[in-house]
């Protein structure tokens, strides 16, 4: 009996020590899980603050950007390679900025650039208005039939200045602004050009100018007849205005598989190797410009040439006569 408690009495101390010891590893086990699992918090909370504090600085960046778009300061770049969604919309953001940049400085050249041509027609109005006004005047009180008809013809002649620059300058703003329908058919090269000298004929006559027009028969061109004519007499007309007595202008075309040619020459005062380049532009005016030279003519020429699958170029010396080449090409099915 003795003997049993004995070994009860054994069996509930070892129960006892291992319940402790038990209690001690738990303990133990708990405590190590807490410590881990505190590390872990803290490091997420360091994390999730790192991220936020990111996002702030981030979206503080892109406001003071924004701001500074706003103020008209553009030269700032937050390009950024990095990943995620504020790197995205940063990247967005710089490329409407860069649009919105070429837009702004296309509208303010277009802003100089009408306040330049506005400058220029007003210059050019001015002085036929001037004097019509005049010779409006001087009819009031002249009694003398000659001086009143020479009176009028120099009002006629003014006024016919005015209303062609006016209307070539409406053609200039109607293809400009994509309004002009052209009406491309298989014309043949040879009438357009005869009619497009034929308003120079007497005047040619007249200040001693020999004009021809060499084409053969059997050469057409896809264009609209009435626009190519009027441009191929600009050149015409520019031609005539800057060769003397005694000199020729000369219109011929030739034909290849690929292209027709059509050449605009003369022997007359010819162009300054520096107003080369700007005879097309508007308005321009180079050294040896006629008196009754506008400077659009040959602007109006280069305009309706683009739209009519055409190039135009210019080939001069001074004193040594200019030549146009004008290349139309040919549609390839």
């Amino acid at each position: 009996m003795k003997k049993r408690y004995k070994d009860m009495n054994a069996v509930t101390a070892v129960s006892v020590v291992l319940i402790a010891a038990g209690g001690v590893f738990f303990h133990s086990v708990n405590q190590t899980a807490f410590y881990v699992f505190l590390f872990i918090s803290v490091l997420i909370l360091l994390m999730f603050l790192w991220i936020t504090y990111r996002r702030i600085k981030t979206s503080r960046d892109m406001y003071d950007y924004l701001n500074a778009i706003s103020n008209g300061v553009y030269d700032l770049d937050i390009k950024d390679n990095k990943e995620g969604e504020l790197s995205i919309i940063k990247n967005s953001l710089y490329k409407i900025v860069v649009t919105l940049r070429s837009q702004k400085e296309l509208l303010l050249k277009d802003r100089n650039y009408l306040a330049d041509s506005l400058a220029d027609i007003s210059h050019q109005l001015k002085t036929p208005i001037t004097s019509i006004t005049m010779m409006t005047d001087l009819l009031k009180y002249e009694e003398d039939e000659e001086k009143r008809r020479e009176f009028l013809e120099v009002i006629e002649s003014q006024l016919s200045r005015v209303n062609w620059l006016i209307v070539t300058l409406l053609k200039l703003s109607k293809i400009d602004a994509g309004t002009v329908k052209f009406c491309s058919r298989r014309e043949n090269l040879k009438n357009i050009l005869e009619n497009a000298v034929k308003p120079f004929a007497l005047t040619a006559e007249i200040s001693g100018v020999v004009l021809t027009v060499q084409c053969e028969e059997g050469i057409f061109i896809d264009a609209d007849k009435n626009w190519y004519t009027e441009a191929i007499s600009n050149i015409v007309k520019n031609c005539i205005e800057h060769t003397k007595n005694g000199g020729f202008v000369k219109v011929s075309a030739s034909e290849t598989p690929l292209f027709t040619k059509i050449m605009i020459s003369d022997n007359g005062s010819g162009i300054a190797k520096e107003d080369l380049p700007h005879i097309f532009e508007r308005f321009y005016q180079g050294r040896n410009h006629s008196q009754s030279s506008v400077g659009i003519g040959l602007a109006l020429s280069k305009a309706i040439f683009n739209n009519q699958n055409s190039a135009v170029e210019v080939r001069s010396r001074e004193n040594s006569g200019t030549e146009f080449e004008i290349t139309v090409y040919k549609v390839i099915v």
